[in-house]
């Protein structure tokens, strides 16, 4: 049976200089590969440069990898033009302040998806709408009201929202509750899990922090510099990590040396 969603060798550089007698290009990302199934969670981990938001961006087809394959229930949809990303992989960003129109309602906001997908009527957008909210914990007349309205946990479950407008199969999370007070993160990562129990969601989760990573996933995949350090189950790795910088990471994260000693 194939794999919901794998990675095979992701790679992808970005041009640095424009002196056409010398091009420059610089690899940031050098061969990721990881696979998980529906109501999995991979987490992405590495300091800042490593890689992981270059990895989120080729996941969600916002840009294409220099090489490698990327299936999606056993297709490779990076040779698949009709492959609808929009549909199946959908983004949830660090800080949905600077995602989100301003001037838009919460009810415009969440219907842009359905809109550009063309499949339902007024009245489908509406409902769809008021399911959305409730799901998350919101109660549907917000629908009317505009972002700057909102605390940073409402925005938040807002974005969430919108990324389950068209019931994709993966979420990819960016750092989503970096930005958030600790009490609200851990609202929003029960939140996370209840979807993933209920919907069957596969995640794919970028987070420097090791402690909530140990407690929030099945797999994780370490990355330093663009390379995949270490990659499997989330408990081995961080029991036995093999790489010099796994073990490093580990041994700064106080956050993982509480959740060992818990």
């Amino acid at each position: 049976m194939a794999n919901l969603f794998k990675a095979n060798l992701l790679r992808k550089s970005y041009k640095v200089s424009n002196n056409p007698f010398k091009e420059r290009h610089l690899e940031v990302l050098k061969g990721a590969s990881f696979s998980i199934n529906p109501g999995q969670t991979l987490a992405v981990v590495g300091e800042s440069g490593s890689g992981k938001s270059t990895l989120a961006r080729l996941l969600v087809g916002a840009e294409k990898p220099d090489s490698g394959q990327l299936f999606f229930n056993g297709e490779n949809i990076l040779e698949d033009k009709k492959f609808p990303w929009y549909k199946e992989i959908r983004m949830v960003f660090q800080n949905p302040r600077t995602s989100f129109n301003p001037r838009a309602t919460i009810a415009q906001i969440l219907a842009e998806p359905l809109l550009n997908a063309k499949n339902d009527n007024r009245i489908q957008i509406q409902q769809k709408i008021r399911q959305a909210l409730e799901l998350v914990g919101l109660r549907s007349e917000y629908a009317e009201r505009y972002p700057h309205t909102f605390s940073g946990g409402q925005r938040q479950r807002i974005a969430i929202a919108r990324a389950l407008m068209l019931n994709p199969k993966v979420i990819v999370a960016d750092e989503p509750v970096s930005a958030l007070d600790v009490s609200v993160q851990a609202q929003i990562i029960n939140l996370l899990l209840d979807l993933q129990e209920e919907l069957q969601l596969a995640y794919v989760f970028i987070s420097h922090d090791l402690g909530l990573v140990q407690h929030f996933s099945d797999k994780v995949l370490v990355m330093h510099k663009g390379v995949q350090e270490e990659y499997g189950p989330v408990n081995q790795v961080f029991s036995q990590p093999q790489s010099p910088y796994t073990q490093k990471l580990l041994a700064a994260s106080a956050g993982y040396k509480k959740a060992v000693k818990d």
